[in-house]
């Protein structure tokens, strides 16, 4: 985002790209506004924001009238998605892509087993979906149930730590497990799936 906003904001194709999806999703716009350049989306939105009343110039007061137009409008996002969106997914591919590439390397198969917490589903889902290879899908799989059963210990151990009678034990790695849990099933917060 930080790129599109200081070095492509002017480009032809970007622009272009950014005009057929009426902007970006309202996920990626908020993002972008927390970047802080206004300028840039400035650029960006004012062309919008010109494109929008030029193809939608209102006839008469009427609200059905205004609603048709806005609407038509926006219908023109339905011809591309989000640019930000795009990116994520030729990124996440290539992700996906070179994980399972290295699933070939002994070292790289080895720290995945070790990992205490593993991939979220959602984009085990999709390293899944890239996968042809069975083996290769059996092995993720395996080694992520593996990972999801001792997270179940550790939220059974958490949940359990909440009870009076065992509430002065304190907590050890089961203490962030609610946590884990949450980002297994659903992936990190602001991690696109």
């Amino acid at each position: 985002m930080d790129d599109l906003l200081y070095e492509n904001v002017n480009d032809p194709g970007v622009r272009e790209h950014i005009r057929r999806s009426a902007g970006f999703c309202n996920k990626h716009a908020w993002q972008m506004h927390k970047i802080g350049d206004g300028f840039g989306l400035g650029i960006i939105y004012e062309d919008l924001l010109r494109i929008v009343l030029e193809k939608a110039p209102v006839r008469d007061d009427s609200s059905a009238s205004i609603k048709k137009e806005l609407f038509d409008v926006r219908g023109i996002q339905s011809k591309c998605s989000c640019i930000v969106c795009d990116q994520e997914k030729t990124i996440e591919k290539q992700y996906c892509s070179l994980f399972i590439k290295s699933l070939n390397d002994p070292e790289f198969l080895a720290q995945y087993r070790n990992a205490v917490s593993g991939l979220c589903f959602p984009h085990i889902f999709s390293i899944l979906k890239e996968s042809g290879a069975d083996e290769t899908q059996r092995t993720i799989v395996q080694i992520e149930m593996d990972k999801a059963h001792t997270l179940l210990d550790e939220l059974r151990v958490f949940v359990k730590k909440h009870d009076y009678r065992f509430e002065k034990e304190g907590f050890g790695s089961e203490g962030n497990s609610w946590i884990r849990a949450i980002e297994k099933l659903a992936g990190k917060e602001g991690i696109p799936s």
